[in-house]
């Protein structure tokens, strides 16, 4: 237990400030707890148990900010996030409505004018270059030999016109440049303002009528890999890395079994089957969303097993609501965390349930095969 390990501090006073951040923004009498908390320890130094100098390492040059200011950083990242989307769009639609414009111009000139007005219309141009001084005779044929070549590929990009909407169209979907949407994801969390939208083959991310994201229904578009040595879970959107969050896996003895895994379910508020030895018999007792003893959050991410089948269910899934840094205490050393789901915090888990569509494949493996060891 916790309070075992600490000398200083009261147990509550530990999961007080355990769950913060360094530079987070509080209430006031909350960073006036916290400061307190920091003097205490800076006080008593040298008795500090192991756990409670990590604490006191960590927060001794703690610098925590009003509400307002925190306000004000997300809907400054949020802004920029737009403003780097909107850019993106900005170019595409120019390059688009240039591209037509030239093809226009082409076609113009080869299907609706006649030979010889097509021959006064090259006159008059190449007249003009010569009377400007900018193009000699062997130029002009190089541009006459350029124009023909731009001709044909422009006439071989409008017939792949549809297949580069496409592709531009999940490059600006991918968040590749949002390099705080980890941040933005959880800050939005459970504010009315935010809402997810789907259509027949889309769902859109809005944060206050503004679309910070959209993404395909496809599952072939998802993936999922889950590294059990790091304790972590990447989201790839599109052959794009789109987050890295922290996971807990499987205790000794009920690791979280390795493999490929595909989504087959979700569940919001759901019930928790837990197992349980009464009277030297194993029972399943069916906890309900809200009970203080159920453990797995707002969603179940429910996973079916591709390959050799494993015995048991899995899900993604979070943690006990009712205690406000569970994820931390599991997290403190992850290895003896889960019963073999993978857990995530309820921000991260509560986008996955609401894009990931059935069928988005997720890997569990021991260890990332990309990092070198050292």
């Amino acid at each position: 237990m916790t309070d075992h390990k600490l000398n200083i501090l009261t147990i509550t006073e530990y999961n007080l400030i355990a769950t913060k951040d360094p530079v987070g923004s509080y209430d006031r009498r909350t960073r006036e707890n916290l400061y307190a908390i920091i003097l205490k320890l800076s006080e008593a130094r040298a008795h500090l148990s192991p756990l409670e100098f990590t604490v006191f390492q960590k927060f001794r040059s703690a610098q925590f900010l009003p509400l307002g200011e925190k306000d004000k950083k997300v809907k400054f990242e949020v802004l920029r996030y737009l403003l780097s989307a909107r850019v993106r769009r900005t170019a595409r639609i120019t390059g688009i409505f240039l591209a037509i414009g030239v093809v226009s111009i082409l076609t113009v000139y080869h299907f609706f004018l006649s030979a010889e007005t097509q021959k006064q219309v090259d006159l008059a141009y190449y007249a003009g270059l010569g009377k400007l001084g900018l193009a000699s005779q062997e130029e002009i044929a190089l541009v006459q030999n350029s124009l023909h070549q731009t001709e044909v590929t422009l006439v071989e990009t409008q017939k792949k016109k549809e297949e580069l909407e496409k592709t531009v169209a999940r490059l600006i979907a991918n968040n590749k440049v949002a390099e705080n949407f980890k941040y933005i994801v959880k800050h939005i969390y459970d504010d009315p303002r935010t809402v997810y939208t789907k259509t027949a083959n889309t769902i859109n991310l809005e944060f206050g009528k503004k679309q910070i994201a959209r993404y395909e229904t496809d599952p072939d578009m998802w993936y999922l890999l889950g590294i059990i040595d790091t304790g972590k879970l990447k989201v790839f959107y599109d052959d794009e890395q789109i987050l890295e969050i922290e996971a807990i896996f499987g205790r000794k003895g009920e690791e979280t079994p390795l493999g490929e895994y595909e989504i087959k379910n979700r569940l919001h508020q759901p019930t928790w089957y837990k197992k349980e030895v009464i009277n030297g018999k194993t029972v399943v007792r069916p906890i309900p969303f809200g009970d203080p003893d159920h453990e797995i959050g707002h969603w179940w991410l429910g996973l079916k097993k591709l390959g050799p089948k494993v015995h048991g269910s899995y899900g993604i899934h979070g943690v006990n609501l009712s205690k406000s840094n569970e994820f931390f205490k599991k997290n403190f050393d992850w290895r003896s965390g889960s019963a073999g789901c993978p857990n995530i915090q309820e921000w991260y888990l509560d986008f996955l349930a609401n894009v990931l569509p059935f069928g988005a494949r997720v890997n569990i493996v021991q260890k990332d095969k990309w990092v070198k060891s050292t």
